[in-house]
């Protein structure tokens, strides 16, 4: 299919034609992800089979698991699966040092996500996770409430955030390369300086501020939202934006199902999955996804996105951020 980028629609279309046949003679895809837990792969994944007829086999696993298990497959010779659902710096390693995955081929919607998303990287890009904050409502009044990034240095909030762990990598690390890179390292050292609480358990540190343990805690996956409706708790859109970490589809190399695999990179990026990922907060990198949907959750969906982490200085910021959060 790379190949026919150039040929007229008509020949496109046989082409494409050819892939949807041999998949669905191919009858199975075998997928590892690294977002864990999630409905909505499953969800997905009924939806592809339903439009083509190939059952997806899928593993779940941390994603230094999975990329641990690639590489003792691939290794051995053995190319047990055919695509890996992951993040942006995740592709990085996959393909500059592990040597895991191969090129893209170009597919009907490819070229149709937003041109922000179409990457360097092997990576078919897929939706955003967006970052913010949450805060207590029963400790924090309407008039108190953090708008922005900034007002985490507020000398009142002192002693009293909970914050995922920014010297190891995860969303603590995402907030301080984004904060250092955007507001500077000053502001950084200022909400160091507010004693904060460092957490490596995500979903109870929501819990945790939920029971009035804390009265922020940050950075947030915003998607959790509709987790804790009926708790003290709001989830708070900083001004300057989110936040956020990119997941996308990579084709491992030596693909036991390659047409399969085709069609399901294509399908991840068509609107019935960017919809669907929409639908649940994430950013949707198909353009126009968003209508309909309710306000709370388009918010999340439609948040600016600020910055995100740059696997080629991840020694150097994560060396920085153990110095200033010692």
């Amino acid at each position: 299919m790379a190949s026919a980028v150039g040929l007229p629609v008509q020949a496109q279309d046989a082409e494409w034609q050819k892939v949807i046949e041999a998949g669905k003679k191919e009858g199975t895809l075998v997928l590892y992800t690294a977002l864990v837990g999630q409905p909505s792969t499953k969800a997905i994944a009924e939806a592809f089979t339903e439009e083509y007829g190939i059952e997806v086999e899928i593993l779940e696993a941390r994603a230094s698991e999975i990329r641990e298990r690639v590489r003792v497959e691939q290794a051995a010779g053995r190319f047990a699966a055919d695509v890996m659902f992951t993040s942006e710096g995740q592709t990085m390693l996959y393909n500059t040092q592990d040597k895991s995955v191969d090129p893209l081929p170009v597919t009907p919607n490819s070229g149709k996500i937003n041109d922000r998303f179409k990457l360097k990287v092997p990576m078919a890009s897929v939706m955003t996770i967006p970052y913010g904050i949450m805060i207590n409502t029963s400790l924090v009044k309407p008039e108190d409430e953090p708008k922005s990034w900034k007002d985490l240095a507020d000398p009142k909030w002192q002693g009293k955030i909970l914050s995922d762990d920014p010297r190891a990598i995860g969303a603590g690390y995402l907030w301080f390369f984004s904060t250092h890179d955007r507001i500077g390292e000053d502001y950084v050292k200022k909400v160091a300086g507010q004693k904060l609480v460092f957490t490596r358990d995500q979903r109870e540190s929501q819990r945790r501020t939920a029971r009035g343990e804390y009265s922020i805690y940050m950075p947030v996956i915003l998607t959790d939202f509709s987790d804790l409706k009926g708790l003290p708790v709001k989830f708070i859109i900083p001004e300057e934006g989110v936040p956020y970490v990119l997941y996308g589809n990579v084709l491992l190399k030596k693909a036991p199902h390659p047409n399969a695999a085709k069609l399901y990179l294509d399908f991840m990026q068509s609107p019935t999955v960017q919809k669907i990922y929409a639908g649940l907060g994430y950013g949707p990198v198909l353009d126009g996804m968003t209508e309909g949907l309710p306000a709370d959750v388009k918010a999340i969906s439609e948040a600016k996105l600020y910055g995100t982490t740059d696997t080629t200085r991840q020694n150097e910021m994560l060396a920085k951020s153990k110095e200033i959060f010692k």
